[in-house]
Order: structure tokens, then C-alpha cells, then sequence
């Protein structure tokens, strides 16, 4: 007997279902085809705005770096219209870690010094002061550079304060003028800690500590002051501070009319004050020293701007801790009021 044959009633209909298979597996590979592209295209997207946000992110830190390495003098006008002075500024705590530290400063003051279209060098001084190091190193430079360039006038300006280190540096200039509020002089060394071996006593804190060297801990601030640590430092700090007194003998000479008790107390006056005792020769402006004593209306700022890093932590605080973690720790002089 032969297989039974479809009657051909069910024809019509068993054609419909293939037509309707053939429909819905259109439909659905369109739908996957429609995924599939979309897929696509959202990947197309999210890869252009990744690369958009890369291309923002290069931009603004090959910005900033260009910024922090003073490239930007390459795109900043060079010429002048008339005469001008060379600026160096020095503006904060003098610091290794700061901003108005010996290395740029003394690359700014190199700079100006050895600009042949300059009238002289103005040193435009905002600072409390800061290392005697640091103080020490620009203060030696500008007197070298003044050595080398023996022509090229040089005056050093105090705005807000003039006082310890900055004066330090402000004494190398043959010429210093201040306003008359200005914070004048503090010519003596500082050197703070903290004296916490009582604290940890009462909470019955213990702290190890290994050294090698009977002195390696002089003046840890969780042990209890020895005699001999504080006379170590009263020796430190009077070498320190014979060291600036001499720089401002050399530098104002016969100019000091003040007592040397007064004037190397430590202590600090106004501008008017300051110049009435020899520490400043007047007082004056930024203005009005280009005119009278330079004779132009311009200046050529040669002022190197902090770097990248030092920009960033002063954002978020970083150098502000590990100053204080420093002066926690280890006791340092200091050149500040």
C-alpha cells in the first residue's frame, strides 16, 4: 500500500502556515537586523563621546602643564611699545615646596637680569618670609647678579609684608621702599613644636621609637624637653639669626639708625616706622618706582608660575597638611614673624 496523500482539503491550509512561517521568520530577522543596527549605532556614539571626553581631558591637562612650565610666554606678546622694567615677583611663604622658592625664583631674577632692553630689575616682595635656606639662596644670587651686572638698577618693593625672610632677601637690593602700612623688618629666627609627652601619659599611649645616636631624637614632641635639646637649639638659632643680621649690616650699612637691641629683636614695624629706623630707604609704590626712578610705564613680568603639582595641592590642601605634619614631627627654624 502507497503512504496516504494529504487531502486536498488540507492544501489551502497547510499553505497558509508556510506563509505565515515565512512571514514571522521576516519579521523577526528585520527585528534583529533593526537590533543589530542599533547596537551599532549606539556603540558608533559611546565610542565618539569617549573620544570627545579624552580630547577635553588632553586639552585642559596639556593646558594646565603648558601653564605650569611657562610655555605660555610663547604665545604671550613679546614686544613693547616703549622703555620697560624687568618684574620678578616673590608672593607667599619662601619654601622649597612653595611656590616662591629659591629655584624660580632665582631663574626668574637670572632672566631679568640678563634682558639687555631692560631699564633694571624691580623685585616686587609680598611675603611673610619663610626658610632661611631658601631666603639665604635668593638673597646671595641677587647680590652675584648685582655683581655681574653692575649698570642695571635694582630696587625691591614691600606690599602687604616685608618681614623675616623676605626682608632677608628684600636687604641684597641696593634700593628698598615699602607703603606705609606695610609689615616691616622681624629680623630674628622662630623655631615652634609641640610639647605632647603629657598627653600621651594620661591616655597611657606608648610610642616606639629605634634610633641609632644617643641625640637622633632631640626635641620629639612626645618626650619631655632635656636641657641640653633646648640649648642645641638656642645655638641653632643664634647662628641662624647672627647670620641675617650680618646680611642687613652688609646690606644697609650706615643707612640703620635704630639701636642694634632694637633692631634684631625680632620685632617688626610699619613702613613708615621701618623707614624712620634705616630698615627701608622710603616709602613709594610700584607706579610711582617705574616712573622716578626708571623712567617707563611697562613692565616685562619674569615671574615663573608654580607648577602643575604645586597648583593641584594647594587646591585640595595637600601642601597645608604636610606643612603642619611637618612642624608636628620635627621643629625647624624659621624666617617669620
Amino acid at each position: 500500500m502507497g503512504e496516504e496523500q494529504p487531502a486536498e482539503s488540507d492544501q489551502p491550509l497547510t499553505e497558509a502556515i508556510r506563509e505565515l512561517s515565512e512571514i514571522v521568520r521576516i519579521v523577526m530577522t528585520s527585528q534583529e537586523q533593526q537590533t543589530n543596527t542599533h547596537e551599532r549605532v549606539m556603540r558608533r556614539d559611546l565610542r565618539w563621546r569617549n573620544i570627545r571626553a579624552a580630547l577635553i581631558c588632553v586639552s585642559v591637562v596639556g593646558g594646565a602643564l603648558l601653564y605650569s612650565l611657562g610655555l605660555q610666554r610663547l604665545f604671550a606678546p613679546t614686544k613693547f611699545n616703549g622703555p620697560y622694567a624687568a618684574l620678578v615677583r616673590i608672593e607667599g611663604v619662601i619654601d622649597a615646596e612653595q611656590k616662591a622658592n629659591a629655584h624660580k625664583v632665582i631663574a626668574a631674577l637670572r632672566s631679568a637680569f640678563e634682558d639687555p632692553r631692560a631699564k633694571g630689575v624691580v623685585l616686587l616682595i609680598n611675603s611673610p618670609g619663610g626658610s632661611p635656606v631658601q631666603s639665604a639662596l635668593i638673597h646671595d644670587r641677587l647680590l652675584r647678579l648685582r655683581a655681574q651686572y653692575p649698570k642695571t638698577p635694582v630696587w625691591a618693593i614691600g606690599e602687604d609684608m616685608l618681614t623675616s625672610g623676605a626682608y632677608f632677601v628684600a636687604v641684597a637690593a641696593p634700593h628698598v621702599c615699602v607703603n606705609r602700612s606695610t609689615m616691616t623688618g622681624s629680623i630674628g629666627v622662630v623655631m615652634e613644636g609641640w610639647g605632647l609627652d603629657r598627653t600621651i601619659g594620661r591616655w597611657d599611649i606608648e610610642r616606639r621609637v629605634f634610633t641609632s645616636g644617643e641625640n637622633k631624637r632631640r626635641l620629639d614632641a612626645f618626650q619631655p624637653l632635656r636641657p641640653q635639646d633646648e640649648h642645641k637649639a638656642s645655638e641653632l638659632l643664634h647662628a641662624i639669626h647672627e647670620h641675617f643680621i650680618q646680611a642687613v649690616k652688609d646690606g644697609r650699612g650706615p643707612r640703620l639708625k635704630g639701636s642694634a637691641t632694637e633692631l634684631f629683636s625680632g620685632d617688626y614695624w610699619t613702613g613708615e616706622q621701618a623707614s624712620s629706623l634705616g630698615l627701608v630707604d622710603g616709602l613709594c609704590d610700584l607706579d610711582g618706582v617705574m616712573k622716578q626712578h626708571f623712567g617707563v610705564e611697562q613692565l616685562k613680568d619674569y615671574t615663573l608660575p608654580p607648577n602643575l603639582f604645586t597648583r593641584v595641592a594647594n587646591s585640595f590642601g595637600v601642601l597645608a597638611q604636610s606643612q603642619f605634619d611637618t612642624q608636628f614631627s620635627v621643629a625647624q627654624p624659621r624666617l617669620m614673624p
